[in-house]
């Protein structure tokens, strides 16, 4: 247990059975890295929200104007669900541009100015990122599309071949989280069926390669564009499931990864393998 105590030398901190004085300022740091654990959090999803330039649809500036309101309540930091550039098939999740703001909910001077205003009242900015997939029109996975088999931009998606004499059927049985098979095949430049790219979710999500030292630069370079506005931190969506097993062993289970009979969770390929804390230890 650790007690702050702003007005004494020193606090008193249990540390393996020992106690022992750690200097106010110390400690006072320490709570403050640490401000997370202890944070009441607000959600907004801004398309519900308020909505300020009158189209029907919340927006940045909406948020904005409610941020003082919103600081009445006494809470610490605001988690906005997704904002950036997106064809909408799955309320944002379904991201083409992870370094801007769609244009239904604003623009970046708008992001901006909430994270300003939100800092002006002592509520921190985390925004929601989402680093399993993306979407189908992210310029990544168009460039892999239009690549040769084993390209390396191929390489930033799962893509396989399929099975059967032809390749016709998927690499393996997974099923998506929306229902049918998590493989879609795609078509040749010169109009023959091609390879097979996993989705866990949407078609129209295909799952980034983590095991792609590129798809690591890359999410650093996302996480540093919005660090360098000033967001306080980052709800990580699907947090679990990017790195899949090697091999991509078939799976009888839910396709949810949720245990049942025959076939507990924790042995579900595509979720909770032990690479996924590297990905996170080199975040933090």
């Amino acid at each position: 247990m650790i007690l702050f105590m702003d007005n004494a030398p020193g606090v008193p901190v249990t540390r393996n059975g020992e106690l022992r004085l750690v200097p106010v300022h110390e400690a006072n740091s320490d709570r403050e890295r640490q401000w997370w654990r202890s944070s009441v959090i607000y959600q907004i999803y801004p398309r519900s929200f308020r909505d300020l330039r009158g189209d029907g649809i919340g927006d940045l500036p909406g948020i904005t104007t409610e941020i003082p309101t919103l600081a009445e309540l006494d809470i610490d930091a605001i988690w906005l669900s997704p904002f950036y550039v997106s064809p909408q098939k799955d309320a944002g999740y379904d991201v083409a541009d992870y370094c801007d703001v769609d244009p239904l909910f604003g623009t970046l001077h708008d992001f901006d100015n909430l994270v300003t205003t939100a800092k002006n009242h002592g509520i921190r900015v985390i925004v929601d990122l989402v680093p399993n997939h993306c979407s189908d029109q992210h310029a990544l996975f168009q460039a892999a599309l239009a690549a040769p088999e084993n390209s390396p931009a191929r390489d930033m998606f799962i893509f396989r071949n399929g099975t059967g004499e032809h390749g016709e059927n998927p690499p393996n049985n997974w099923q998506s989280h929306f229902g049918g098979p998590a493989w879609t095949r795609v078509r040749n430049p010169d109009g023959t069926p091609g390879q097979w790219y996993l989705h866990l979710f949407d078609s129209s999500q295909p799952d980034f390669n983590w095991d792609n030292p590129a798809v690591h630069d890359e999410f650093e370079r996302i996480l540093r564009f919005w660090l360098d506005r000033g967001v306080g931190g980052f709800r990580v969506d699907v947090a679990h499931a990017l790195i899949k097993k090697s091999g991509l062993p078939d799976w009888g289970g839910r396709a949810d990864g949720a245990s049942s009979e025959g076939f507990p969770g924790e042995a579900a390929p595509m979720f909770g393998q032990a690479g996924i804390h590297d990905i996170y230890r080199s975040w933090r």
